[in-house]
């Protein structure tokens, strides 16, 4: 037939290479030809000479056309994939990953997609879109043949290594192949050190040797662990001391590293004369001075760091770069969550709300709650965490009011707070209030009278004038005898009120002189202060406060810490002194218990502590470094501070359980 002789004619030009001709013999065969096998194979070559020839667009409508009308062709594979290539030389990514999954998807299972998943992943790798170029890599090899696996596995390789920690997690619990699986492993172990999350690193390098002992990184991941290993080492019994002990908090820094001096003389005097030494750093209150101390505390292999108080972030952050534990003193929220290396010992607000609300609804039936708080940043975060503590003890918060922070009246707040502000409807007027409370915080100790002594009156403080005993008395009877006297609703069986002792001083006596005082009164550890009896301690015979440390307690260990501190610097210590000694103290036992020259396995050893039995009470730390301490609870009896009850126990199970931290 002419037509045939046509089409053999444009085959035997096209091999030669003269490409103009070719495509004017194939164009007059498909002028003349019926649809037939050979009017698919002109349609491919004609593709093919544009694409030779430059003429990208061109070839792209001659292909669409073929994979359109012959879609069951047995060119249409190879067309597709031309066509595929195309529109990725020309950046078309997009295109590609469209035309190229509808394809594999829709035809015969049988068919050869190793090209298409190859051409697919190189089109993601091109967008940057790494864990999906793996995916199809995956893939391409998957499905590949003899030889081809081999164009396929490296580009696999070169996927993964993009990859970061989750996606490559991901992945492997995605692709269960030995070999596959092998490679990601090792990838994993190399992208946690980019990390510079050097514990997960060793983990998993470590199971990758043990798995994969002919795996072709075998060699290298033996010898990263090694140098991890040799990273960890420090020289036994040897801690930093990273303190402020310059700048504006130095006289905080100076407080703690007494502790931590004490703690150091206490250790060397144990039986066993293990000696332990010290290396103490400035941290000036200054994140890069704390950078360079802890970098020199590294090279003098310390085995963990106590401190700093402030910087504490910066400092945690450089601590877990070089895998050192660091046991920090400050309240910051995100500190804990820095990284594993990063411990906190110290009185957090979390930590007092927990404890004020759980005691005072399971020891003092107190199930209704008032905030009255300054309305400053210090006052929106302790309003916020005692309200969700509330909650989550099934109680309820009643009334919710703010102060000025800078004022000295507050009879707006408490008048809004107890119904006094507003005109109150008859009806309500004539509903019953509650009862007074069924016990004071005083009458849970034997033998205790209702005596408070007579304190400053807070008037007399903000204004400088002194009123006599007598005058305030009589006041109050002619006040009783009024009829326009304060009629308050009170709907709260406690008032939490967080503010420093003098503020909260101003605020405690007018709560009275509104008739506000059958009711308990809760506050931060900051009332621990003889400023605040001063000022408002005939006030205060219900209020209830959370700290860490109490030096009249009656605790053998705590009145033997208060003696020798006092021996050793003259005078009491106080709560930072307390917590830096605990610190100390916990870092020296676990030291001696695990005697260890390993960072790693040390920091593992305080996180898998019993709780230590401290002056500031019970201690350990949860998972994530976060200080889990059960602090001691105080009343005022008799014009001072005093143990509502012992000292509180840690729950022996987990703190992840839903049992409260405190136990009563």
């Amino acid at each position: 037939m002419p037509e045939h002789a046509d089409f053999q004619a444009a085959e035997r030009t096209f091999e030669e290479g003269r490409y103009d001709e070719a495509l004017e013999l194939y164009n007059k065969f498909l002028e003349k030809s019926e649809p037939n096998l050979f009017t698919e194979m002109a349609l491919f070559k004609v593709a093919k000479i544009y694409r030779h020839t430059g003429r990208d667009e061109e070839a792209l409508s001659v292909l669409t056309q073929l994979t359109r009308d012959f879609p069951e062709s047995v060119l249409v594979p190879d067309a597709t994939l031309e066509l595929l290539d195309i529109l990725y030389a020309n950046g078309k990514y997009e295109a590609v990953i469209a035309r190229g999954s509808a394809f594999t998807g829709t035809t015969d299972p049988n068919l050869a997609r190793m090209p298409f998943f190859l051409m697919i992943g190189d089109a993601y790798e091109s967008l940057g879109a790494h864990m999906d170029a793996a995916r199809f890599y995956y893939r391409a090899w998957n499905t590949a043949i003899g030889p081809q696996r081999k164009a396929a596995w490296p580009k696999l390789e070169s996927a993964a290594g993009q990859l970061n920690v989750e996606e490559i997690q991901r992945l492997i619990s995605e692709l269960k192949d030995r070999e596959v699986t092998g490679l990601l492993l090792y990838r994993l172990g190399m992208a946690f050190i980019m990390d510079e999350n050097y514990d997960d690193a060793f983990d998993v390098l470590e199971m990758f040797v043990n798995r994969f002992p002919d795996h072709p990184d075998h060699q290298d991941a033996a010898d990263m662990i090694l140098s991890l290993e040799e990273r960890s080492r420090f020289t036994p019994f040897t801690v930093g001391c990273l303190l402020p002990l310059s700048g504006p908090y130095a006289v905080f820094g100076q407080r703690a590293l007494n502790g931590i001096e004490l703690a150091l003389n206490r250790t060397g005097e144990m039986a066993d004369g293990i000696p332990f030494h010290i290396i103490v750093k400035d941290s000036r209150s200054d994140a890069g001075v704390t950078a360079e101390a802890i970098e020199q505390l590294d090279r003098q292999k310390v085995g963990t760091i106590l401190g700093p108080m402030s910087a504490a972030e910066a400092a945690g952050k450089y601590a877990q770069t070089r895998g050192i534990p660091i046991v920090v003193f400050t309240q910051r929220e995100e500190v804990p969550d820095v990284g594993s290396y990063v411990f906190r010992n110290f009185i957090t607000p979390q930590m007092q709300v927990r404890s004020l609300v759980t005691f005072a609804a399971e020891n003092l039936g107190a199930r209704r709650f008032a905030i009255l708080y300054p309305d400053e940043k210090y006052g929106w975060r302790y309003m916020n965490l005692f309200w969700d503590q509330v909650v989550e003890n099934g109680g309820t918060v009643n009334a919710v009011e703010a102060y000025d922070p800078s004022g000295t009246d507050f009879a707006e707040p408490i008048k809004k707070m107890t119904g006094l502000f507003y005109e109150i409807p008859v009806d309500l007027k004539q509903q019953s209030m509650p009862s007074p409370l069924p016990m004071t915080l005083a009458s849970m100790a034997d033998g205790y009278l209702q005596d408070p002594i007579a304190a400053i009156d807070p008037v007399e403080r903000v204004c400088g004038v002194p009123l006599d005993r007598e005058a305030l008395d009589d006041l109050g009877r002619r006040n009783a005898d009024r009829d326009d006297r304060w009629d308050p609703i009170v709907d709260f069986d406690a008032v939490f009120i967080p503010d420093a002792p003098k503020k909260a001083g101003l605020v405690i006596p007018q709560l009275a002189y509104y008739d506000i005082r059958d009711i308990y009164l809760l506050g931060t550890n900051l009332w621990n202060s003889k400023t605040l009896l001063e000022m408002s301690g005939e006030y205060m015979k219900n209020t209830l406060i959370a700290d860490a440390f109490f030096t009249e307690s009656s605790s053998e260990a705590v009145q033997t810490f208060v003696a020798d501190f006092k021996e050793a610097f003259g005078k009491v210590p106080g709560v930072i002194e307390a917590l830096a000694y605990d610190s100390a103290m916990m870092v020296f036992s676990t030291m001696r218990q695990t005697a260890t020259d390993s960072r790693r396995e040390l920091k593992q050893a305080l996180l898998q502590m019993e709780p230590f039995k401290g002056v500031t009470g019970p201690t350990r730390f949860q998972p994530n470094g976060e200080v889990e301490k059960a602090l001691q609870m105080l009343r005022i009896e008799k014009g001072r501070f005093v143990q509502a009850q012992p000292t509180l126990s840690l729950e022996s199970d987990s703190s992840d359980s839903d049992t409260p931290l405190l136990q009563p």
